[in-house]
């Protein structure tokens, strides 16, 4: 009897966490479909601008009260990620260059292109086009003082 009730308890277990397995899948494809074209963090807004899928470019503006602020990244402010959502399409931006410094001007957007965008033809197909912002408010304290903002758009190719 004590062997089926421990048998019973195990299978229990088992079957709780598959299905909980399968709604956290279930979350992640539920989450690639979620868009956020504008994103604000502190005094950062980043937003992300497709007008057709290979004229992709992302801004970042300072709002906040200082006339100009000065931030650190990385050899561009922004990863540069396309995903096809109904294919396997995926291109994933990297950096490879040293810190650099770039002086934003307060409400004056900083644009920055999706350069991995060039030479690639995309098929037909659902797309998720993603800038996410990286950069330091302090030189001396790069991980500290880290933002991270991300912003993503949906496209259709036809």
């Amino acid at each position: 009897m004590k062997k089926l009730l421990m048998l019973l308890i195990v299978f229990s277990f088992l079957i709780a966490g598959c299905g909980q397995e399968q709604a956290r899948k279930k979350d992640a494809n539920d989450q690639s479909e979620v868009t956020d074209e504008s994103n604000q963090v502190d005094d950062f807004k980043v937003s992300i601008h497709v007008e057709d899928e290979l004229d992709a470019y992302a801004t970042i503006t300072y709002v906040g009260e200082e006339a100009e602020k000065d931030i650190y990244h990385g050899g561009s402010i922004f990863f540069f990620n396309n995903y096809q959502l109904d294919g396997d399409f995926k291109d994933i931006g990297a950096m490879h260059l040293p810190l650099l410094t770039t002086t934003l001007i307060q409400n004056e957007p900083h644009r920055v292109t999706f350069n991995n965008l060039d030479n690639i033809t995309l098929k037909p197909g659902k797309y998720k086009f993603e800038a996410i912002a990286q950069f330091s408010l302090d030189s001396e304290d790069i991980l500290g003082t880290e933002i991270e903002i991300p912003v993503s758009k949906m496209v259709v190719v036809e």
